[in-house]
């Protein structure tokens, strides 16, 4: 059987579910074995080794069970979310653990990580943490074995533990998945399993181990060979190490990389190509405690799956997010250069009218777009980096000012894009969270577009409906006023009136009531009018109802606002009216 790479590992979940402590909980297993393992100090990483994984699953796993080299683990908190990061032909890792608290179940950040894990057909596993603030807990006195735990547990955390269990399953089902405790799946290939951890006492961080290892045996034969192949990886981030100059962290995901090799790098434009001149990562401390700045050691290669600093010239250029691959020929170059173009496509339908959006990488801009489209937002600019003045002023003057906004995904805003004392009409989303940054566009949008049909309500003529008032007419002519009610809508000064056969009467001048001129009345008023070009006895009587004349252009539009019930049956009625002559009036 020839050799495997470590399989690599992301953790999602939404905020506060304990991502980060199971990661810290991991990483001390593994310190906590070195004697079994050792230490490999990764950028951006943490590795499992096998020895190590041996150790910690006794019991669990057998020797001949095991058969990757270990697992290597992207540390998401520290680098780039599992959306964000990106290798040729999907998702740069190759297992997800989606960590899920287990008082909250599923919360949205999760639901999003799902549609991505969906998206991309990643294998993944839950670890629902902090079974250790369930009633009922009993804390173990030293190392402890799921089923250990779970066989001396009290009834009451038992049945509070099952009953939050099955509550994710339920929740995990609605969204697709079939999914159930890991001790009780058959068949994982049907099934998501599901293991009860608590990252403070380390309960459950074997099973979990154990179980990564299965799956990745089971369904990633094929994509875990590729260790002495042709090196390949993605960008995490860009930095300056101090003695070393301008570097960019990776995470070497197939094949072998050396000092002297020629790569191929996605760049801001487009692909360039470089030479590695040094590949490092951190030596590991003389003492238990890291330090703050920690030495690099020089390496001469490195082969997948890991985590290292790459200094080259004009590494500086590198995406993040982007790909890196080694070259051997002026031919592959080439052939590469053409395939790292494609994986560089749009990362979203380009629409003359819509927002910008940016991200700290290619991977995360490629994650917004998607959540855009999902609902429904179009995108006039897609952009890697901050954002800066020549957004702000790109999107300033889109034609549609709901549109006039910038969504942006992890990263900062520029000094110039907002200077003091200027107020562009820009609104910018900012967050470390997908759904946020969406979440709180879509709420302006709402309320902007609220605020846009009131302001267009005032500017056209509105539909509104008024009976004279027998008994109360004080001058009959030039101009006739008389005293009415308003019967439905809002009624302004300065509209036209007609009855209801369409033939006009005259323009309303003014409102007045108690002696005191108002700009309109509502519904259900009783006030004084005064109708220039209005006859009492004439063209116009007491007990009359008239209704405001609208242009069509005006009814056209007013069908594209939110009308209450009133005003909806008005605008019919003046419809049906002008109908009656011309079939298609107001469409």
């Amino acid at each position: 059987m020839s050799e495997l790479r470590e399989p690599i590992i992301s953790l999602l979940g939404h905020v506060d579910h304990g991502k980060t402590t199971l990661l810290d909980r991991i990483a001390g297993t593994v310190r906590a074995a070195k004697e079994a393992g050792g230490i490999t100090q990764h950028i951006g990483a943490i590795e499992v080794p096998g020895a190590t994984i041996r150790a910690v699953c006794e019991g669990i796993l057998t020797q001949d069970q095991l058969q990757v080299p270990g697992l290597l683990f992207i540390d998401t908190p520290g680098h780039r979310s599992f959306e964000t990061m990106r290798r040729r032909g999907g998702a740069l890792a190759d297992i997800v653990v989606l960590v899920v608290d287990v008082r909250e179940g599923l919360m949205p950040q999760t639901r999003e990580s799902l549609q991505i894990l969906r998206h991309e057909k990643t294998p993944f596993a839950v670890a629902l943490t902090k079974i250790d603030l369930l009633a009922g807990w009993r804390r173990p006195a030293g190392p402890v074995r799921l089923s250990e735990q779970l066989a001396a547990a009290s009834a009451e955390f038992t049945k509070a533990l099952d009953l939050r269990l099955y509550s994710v399953a339920e929740e995990l089902n609605a969204m697709g998945f079939s999914a159930e405790r890991y001790d009780r799946v058959s068949d994982f290939t049907r099934n998501v399993g599901i293991v009860p951890v608590s990252a403070k006492s380390g309960v459950g961080v074997p099973e979990l181990l154990a179980l990564l290892v299965g799956l990745s045996q089971r369904f990633l034969q094929a994509d875990l060979r590729d260790v002495a192949g042709t090196g390949e990886g993605t960008i995490l981030e860009r930095s300056e190490q101090r003695g070393i100059g301008p570097v960019t962290s990776v995470i070497v995901y197939r094949g072998k990389i050396a000092v002297g090799d020629e790569i191929l790098v996605t760049g801001r434009e487009e692909p360039f190509a470089t030479r590695i001149r040094g590949l490092y990562r951190p030596a590991a401390p003389r003492t238990g405690k890291a330090p703050k700045h920690p030495r690099l050691d020089g390496l001469e290669s490195v082969v997948a799956a890991a985590g290292v600093y790459l200094a080259a010239p004009g590494i500086e250029e590198a995406v993040p997010g982007g790909i890196f691959k080694v070259v051997r020929s002026p031919e592959e170059t080439e052939t590469v250069r053409t395939e790292l173009t494609q994986e560089s496509h749009p990362v979203a339908e380009i629409a003359e009218s819509g927002v910008a959006i940016h991200a700290d990488t290619l991977g995360g801009l490629e994650a917004l777009a998607f959540e855009c489209k999902q609902a429904q937002i179009p995108v006039h600019e897609a952009s890697v980096g901050a954002v800066g003045r020549s957004t702000v002023l790109k999107i300033q003057s889109v034609r549609d000012p709901l549109h006039r906004a910038i969504l942006a995904f992890n990263v900062p805003l520029l000094p110039d894009a907002l200077p003091p004392g200027e107020s562009p009409e820009v609104q910018i989303f900012r967050d470390d969270v997908i759904y946020r940054v969406v979440e709180g566009y879509t709420q302006w949008k709402e309320a902007r577009k609220r605020q846009l049909d009131a302001r267009r309500r005032l500017e056209l003529v509105h539909p509104a409906k008024l009976e004279i008032l027998p008994g109360f007419v004080f001058r009959s002519s030039k101009p006739a006023i008389v005293g009415i009610k308003v019967l439905g809508g809002t009624l302004r000064s300065g509209v036209r009136l007609m009855r209801d056969d369409g033939t006009e009467v005259g323009v309303l001048k003014s409102l007045q009531q108690e002696g005191a001129s108002v700009p309109q009345a509502a519904t259900g008023t009783e006030l004084a009018a005064s109708i220039e070009g209005a006859v009492v006895g004439r063209n116009v009587s007491e007990g009359d109802r008239l209704l405001v004349a609208l242009p069509e252009s005006v009814v056209r539009a007013l069908r594209k606002l939110e009308l209450d019930d009133a005003e909806k049956a008005i605008l019919e009625e003046i419809i049906r009216l002008h109908q009656a002559e011309s079939p298609f009036w107001g469409q």
